[in-house]
């Protein structure tokens, strides 16, 4: 009988080989197309000396995104802190997978005892052009009698409507108003939203910065949607947040109706009712109106009717915070939104703030050398702004990333650099910056806020709790200069 005693230790190190030449792969390198990322098996060996080699000399940083033109290939839907409903962790802090299980108990746990949260720090990390906040502080100063639009722009972050949904809570029981504001007509994050139970068939043709085959218009929020027979979307409020939890008026948002199409809808699960969408290439809004709505579902009888975009739900007065979350996005695939698009839904939204928070999916590897990127940045924001001229614009720096460093987590040497090039984007843009990064604490300080139970174990990702008392910090230092 042949001996196979020895087959498992050959396995085994064979494993182990791979293991520690992963630990030495450069950054950047592809094997039949696919990027091999390095993960340092070794750190917990090694000493902090090793590491420090390898960011202490300024010539170690590489210039590559000197030229790159930061197109389609650079938006990437893999590095989201939350993928279709779950929390991703990377390798260094893949020992508490076991917290996964009872993730969405504890995060509601933390926000009962949010009160016993530190609170946010008291600096003004407000700069720029405050003075073009102007158009925002006045417009809230009418907020009992009229509409206060926000556009909040976002990455991975603000995915499931964090952030916003505080930020809208503060401001709404501040300056008034009922009601979520703009939803899509699909999302990947159903399964962790916090303001709107949102349900839908699955047959929607979905476009998006990074997958428009059809070539799709796509609207404000990045997305067009397209329906098949019979498809439905569902938006229910719940009681997380008071403010949210009825509405009076739901806008359904859409374009390029076709002769005939037709739209059915149910309030608060009543009777249905169908009406028929205007035909014509240029945005059009459907409106149903009943004060203190809790649910309205849409169903779109005939196949490819129309490009939808998504559904606002709303009141006439008041604050609304529109959470425009683009996973996977640096902030650059908003070019793939045209000027006329931006300028048709601004007619209808009319936005007086928009508020810019990317940053995280720009950090890569050892490239710090953001110059491409500021061009890019530049030339998008002046186009909104064109696009919007009655908003004020406030672009908020990225906040703290930590990576490992042996068995230490420390600060992403890119992030300060980064934060220097989000700087000069404000400034040749002439609006206003806001300094997340030192307002969380500086250097390091995602480490205490995973300590705090304010931010996920990936040491990238904040948590709802972190959420939250990111959006009292905004609005704190909003409200300081509001008189």
């Amino acid at each position: 009988m042949e001996n196979n005693i020895n087959k498992p230790l050959i396995i085994f190190g064979i494993a182990l080989l791979l293991f520690v030449v992963n630990s030495y792969t450069p950054e950047g390198i592809e094997i039949l197309g696919v990027e091999i990322k390095q993960v340092d098996f070794l750190s917990d060996i090694r000493s902090d000396d090793y590491y420090d080699s390898q960011y202490d000399e300024e010539d170690n940083y590489d210039d590559e995104y000197d030229n790159e033109e930061y197109d389609d290939d650079y938006e990437t839907e893999n590095d989201s802190a939350l993928l279709e409903g779950k929390p991703q962790y990377d390798l260094a802090s893949i020992i508490d997978f076991n917290l996964l299980t009872n993730f969405i108990n504890v995060e509601a746990d933390k926000l009962d005892n949010y009160s016993k949260v530190i609170a946010p720090a008291s600096k003004n990390n407000l700069s720029g052009n405050l003075t073009q906040l102007n158009k925002f502080f006045n417009a809230l100063k009418k907020s009992k009698n009229k509409q206060v639009r926000v556009a909040h722009y976002g990455d991975s972050t603000l995915e499931g409507d964090l952030i916003s949904s505080d930020l809208r809570e503060l401001f709404q029981k501040k300056f008034g108003g009922r009601g979520v504001g703009f939803v899509p007509i699909t999302s990947k994050d159903i399964n962790f939203r916090r303001t709107t139970d949102l349900s839908f068939s699955d047959d929607w043709i979905t476009a998006s910065f990074s997958r428009n085959r059809s070539k799709l218009p796509l609207g404000i929020n990045g997305h067009a949607f397209v329906n098949a027979n019979g498809s439905w979307v569902k938006m229910k409020t719940n009681s997380r947040y008071k403010t949210v939890k009825n509405f009076d008026i739901a806008k359904l948002f859409y374009s390029d109706a076709k002769n005939g199409a037709k739209v059915t809808y149910q309030l608060n699960g009543g009777k249905k009712i169908t009406k028929s969408l205007l035909k014509g290439k240029g945005l059009n809004v459907f409106e149903v109106k009943k004060s203190k709505s809790k649910s309205i579902k849409f169903t779109f009888p005939t196949a490819k009717s129309a490009n939808y975009y998504g559904v606002s739900l709303e009141s006439k007065k008041g604050v609304y915070i529109d959470n425009y979350a683009l996973r996977g996005n640096s902030g650059v695939g908003l070019k793939k939104i045209k000027k006329a698009t931006l300028k048709n839904f601004n007619a209808k939204l009319d936005y007086k703030l928009v508020i810019l928070e990317f940053g995280l999916n720009v950090l890569s590897g050892n490239k710090t050398n953001f110059t491409r990127y500021e061009k890019n940045m530049v030339k998008i924001i002046n186009a909104m702004k064109k696009a919007m001229p009655n908003a004020s614009f406030l672009l908020v720096g990225v906040h703290d990333k930590c990576i490992k460093k042996g068995s230490r987590f420390i600060t992403d040497p890119a992030v300060p650099r980064l934060i220097k090039a989000q700087k000069k984007i404000a400034k040749e843009t002439n609006i206003a910056f806001w300094n997340l990064f030192d307002a969380m604490g500086g250097e390091n300080s995602m480490v205490e806020w995973v300590n705090a139970n304010k931010a996920f174990k990936d040491y990238i990702h904040f948590n709802a709790v972190g959420a939250k008392e990111e959006a009292k910090m905004i609005f704190t230092e909003l409200m300081k200069k509001y008189k």
